[in-house]
């Protein structure tokens, strides 16, 4: 017994593949760095005060808007940094280094660092102004 597949069928169940394929992707990229933050980031960094062990996302999100008008540079700046963590490199206030002292470098690939770094550039809030930074 031989099965035919009608070109119709054949055509359906490609695009039904396909759809399920670019929907699964964009949740994915809508939903990856936050899982990101949640995996490798949220042990230390809460998103807003109260800090945890290193300053809250809400104002490395915002220092970085002040350091940079450009995303991509913003964002190149955050992946640099969080791979190969220097105090001069930071863009957060010196009372703030004094504080939490230098966070360890973190060890994801290019495209996972990518997406948190877009991801944290992405969680600024005009409205949230910083605490004072005080040194411990």
């Amino acid at each position: 017994m031989t099965f035919r597949f009608s070109p119709a069928i054949l055509i359906g169940c490609t695009a039904i593949s396909l759809a399920t394929a670019y929907s699964t992707n964009a949740f994915a990229q809508v939903t990856g760095g936050q899982e990101l933050y949640e995996r490798h980031c949220s042990a230390c960094h809460s998103m807003l005060p109260p800090p945890k062990s290193a300053p809250p996302v809400a104002g490395l999100s915002y220092f970085y808007h002040k350091a940079f008008a450009d995303r991509e540079q913003g964002v190149r700046h955050i992946m640099e940094f969080v791979a190969k963590p220097a105090v001069e490199k930071s863009k957060l206030r010196p009372p703030a280094i004094s504080r939490f002292g230098l966070m360890p470098a973190v060890e994801l690939d290019a495209r996972d660092l990518r997406t948190v770094s877009e991801w944290l550039w992405d969680s600024y809030d005009p409205k949230f102004q910083p605490p004072d930074c005080p040194a411990k």
